[in-house]
């Protein structure tokens, strides 16, 4: 009796042991910026992998606009089934959510998540014709013509904006905010001087610094990054606490079985933990790698949008 028992349970889980999920056709993964950005590029070098990994090619596709909103809103309305996913960052899902009463999404529950890809610092970075060669000079210099100078943005809602905005608030500064469609257009209004500071991710700024064109003065982490030891951070520049790190997770849209959610996981983390990655990948984009499991992403994005919305709160900021 207990052999044939044994038997009948063993046979009814066969199916079920070792069931996984697969694509029956191209994954697409949505990047909210432009091309040649950190998510665009952080997409692009995982996309041949993971396209390896489930059988079916994985393509990227970039829909700029609104801060990165305009890509969330198309994921969220996708089909559910595994085949679209959003490499988002901080502006569209959680800065958006906790500053904007009108979004056309929400982010608890319109996406699943996958996994926090990883963590980057960001830079304060000022045109060399500003003629500052500290945040505290740079202030200064703000600070005595109330009005005249421009920051850029790489699109309203997004942490380049509102780490901005944050530090005007925080020094009383009067900025006038030009948001563009993503990283490389706003460099290149800097390096043409048409703004005069902008708060970026390190890959998009570094290159030029040896041009002559532009100065970081400050990085906008807890902590200083040890592959930039010698550039103070905001709070070490005269305002404590002052933290605006960038990060990107991948979601997918509210509904997707939890079964392509785990295989995607799977492959995701594999993926962003593997030492292959770490020079081609990581240390060129100075990110901090994490592939977590979907719970940690979400009280990550959950933890974000609830101090946006205190930032938010106390400077008197509103995205509608």
């Amino acid at each position: 009796m207990r052999a044939v028992l044994l038997a009948a349970a063993l046979a009814l889980a066969a199916p079920f042991a070792g069931a996984e999920w697969q694509p029956t056709r191209a994954v697409r993964l949505v990047v909210p910026f432009a091309p040649g950005g950190q998510p665009d590029v952080v997409a692009r070098t995982l996309a041949g992998p993971l396209g390896q990994a489930l059988g079916q090619p994985v393509v990227v596709e970039n829909r700029p606009g609104a801060g990165g909103n305009l890509a969330a809103e198309a994921v969220a309305r996708s089909a559910p089934d595994g085949h679209t996913l959003l490499v988002g960052t901080n502006g569209p899902l959680a800065v958006s959510p906790a500053l904007s009463r009108s979004l056309p999404y929400d982010v608890g529950r319109d996406f699943a998540f996958v996994t926090l890809v990883g963590t980057a610092p960001s830079l304060v970075a000022v045109s060399t014709s500003l003629g500052a060669a500290t945040l505290a000079e740079a202030v200064a210099r703000v600070k005595a013509a109330p009005g005249r100078y421009n920051f850029a943005s790489v699109g309203k809602g997004s942490v380049s904006q509102l780490s901005m905005q944050a530090l005007a608030a925080a020094a009383g500064l009067d900025l006038v905010h030009v948001p563009y469609n993503g990283g490389a257009p706003a460099v290149a209004a800097l390096l043409a001087g048409d703004v005069q500071l902008l708060s970026l991710n390190p890959t998009a700024l570094l290159p030029h610094v040896g041009s002559g064109r532009l100065r970081v003065l400050a990085q906008a982490g807890a902590r200083r990054s040890p592959l930039l030891p010698d550039v103070p951070t905001v709070a070490e520049s005269g305002y404590p606490g002052f933290e605006a790190p960038v990060w990107m997770a991948i979601v997918a849209p509210a509904r997707t079985p939890p079964e392509a959610v785990a295989r995607l996981h799977a492959e995701l983390a594999r993926l962003i933990r593997s030492p292959a990655l770490k020079a081609s990948l990581w240390d060129r984009q100075w990110i901090d790698p994490v592939g977590s499991p979907p719970e940690e992403a979400a009280r990550v994005v959950r933890e974000e949008t609830a101090k946006w919305a205190r930032v938010g709160r106390a400077i008197g900021l509103s995205l509608d």
